[in-house]
C-alpha cells in the first residue's frame, strides 16, 4: 500500500534533525575553536564532535528503520 504523507514528513523531519546532529558534529569536532584539554590524547572537543557524529548517523539509521516499519504487507491480515 502507499504510505501516508504523515509518515513522509515524520522520516523527513527525522532526517533533517539527523543530519543537523551530524553537521554540528562535524562544526565542533573539526571547525571550532573551543579548547577544553586532552582525554588520551585527543582533543576533548574532537570525542564530543563524534559523539555528536555518531548520534546523527544512529538517528540516520533509526529514521530508516521507521520507514521499513511502517510498510503494510495485506498478507498480515489474513493470519487471523
Amino acid at each position: 500500500m502507499k504510505r501516508p504523507v504523515a509518515i513522509w514528513i515524520n522520516v523527513g523531519f527525522r532526517l533533517l534533525v539527523a543530519f543537523a546532529y551530524f553537521l554540528v558534529g562535524l562544526y565542533v569536532a573539526f571547525f571550532s575553536e573551543f579548547d577544553l584539554g586532552m582525554n588520551f590524547g585527543i582533543p576533548t572537543i574532537v570525542l564530543f564532535g563524534l559523539l555528536f557524529m555518531a548520534y546523527g548517523l544512529f538517528r540516520i539509521w533509526r529514521a530508516y528503520a521507521y520507514f521499513n516499519s511502517t510498510e503494510e504487507n495485506d498478507e498480515e491480515y489474513q493470519e487471523y
